[in-house]
């Protein structure tokens, strides 16, 4: 029987284009140095822009071994990769906070766009009684701004859980971060559903946890799911249909819909953040 719904969050409930991330780079770019020069520490806009893109191989030994930073340490790494050295003494901490700040926050400035039908999909989904929770492997954008950005879209009110990479210092595909977010829940794997659009980190974690899956196929990515989906999507707002197959007994005919508009749920308890 199915009991919980766990969902991915880039690229499954919400999007962001080439011209989104270009205007978070430059806001990031700039206003680093700007913190940077009133501390003393020149950083020019190439050395930034070089190390905008460098940081992601700079972080791979700790994501390939489904490890994470915070967004403070991530910030300090983008810093030295900029400066080519270490900034321990050229740096204040408060500077290093601000720039943290600038860094994390960009989202904010330039956010990305809610799914197509998203909010409806969560919204039906705690109205059949299911628990939710989110997924999520955070990047450049830490947990804290992402549960703003949730609250702008509506989103926030439908989760009875959120874990983000930055806090649990875990990323997906470990079995772990699926396993405690479903300890949160209080429901064993076997009854719950992970929903996501990477092969290798939602679909691979949450196999080896012992859950079903669900695919939200991007076009580049419809091979790599082979073998590892349970069901395949072309996007969230395709969810109720094949969650209306996991609820229903085989021969019910129930169905599972989103053509009314269910109230958000109102809980007795706070949100749980992992």
């Amino acid at each position: 029987m199915l009991r919980a719904v766990t969902l991915d969050l880039w690229e499954t409930l919400i999007h962001e284009d080439a011209d989104t991330e270009a205007a978070r780079r430059g806001y990031r770019v700039s206003e680093i140095a700007r913190v940077a020069r009133a501390n003393h520490l020149e950083l020019s806009a190439e050395a930034l822009e070089q190390a905008h893109q460098a940081i992601f191989a700079r972080l791979d030994p700790f994501w390939s071994a489904n490890l994470d930073l915070s967004i403070l340490e991530q910030t300090k790494m983008f810093i030295e990769t900029a400066a080519g050295s270490p900034i321990d003494g050229r740096l204040s901490g408060q500077a290093l906070l601000e720039a943290s700040r600038v860094y994390g926050e960009a989202a904010l400035k330039f956010p990305p766009k809610p799914a197509q039908g998203a909010n409806a999909v969560l919204a039906a989904v705690r109205a059949s009684g299911l628990r939710l929770a989110l997924l999520c492997n955070t990047h450049r954008t830490p947990g804290k701004v992402l549960r703003e950005i949730l609250s702008q879209f509506d989103m926030k009110p439908f989760f009875d859980v959120l874990c983000f990479s930055d806090e649990l210092r875990l990323r997906k595909p470990a079995a772990e971060f699926f396993t405690r977010a479903l300890a949160r829940l209080n429901v064993p794997p076997e009854t719950a559903v992970h929903i996501g659009s990477n092969p290798d980190t939602d679909l691979v974690g949450a196999r080896s946890a012992g859950m079903r899956t669900v695919f939200v196929r991007p076009s580049k990515a419809a091979e790599a799911a082979a073998g590892l989906a349970d069901f395949t999507i072309g996007a969230i707002a395709d969810l109720p249909e094949i969650l209306g197959q996991l609820m229903a007994p085989p021969s019910s005919g129930q169905k599972f819909s989103t053509s009314t508009t269910p109230q958000t749920p109102s809980f007795g308890k706070e949100t749980t953040h992992l």
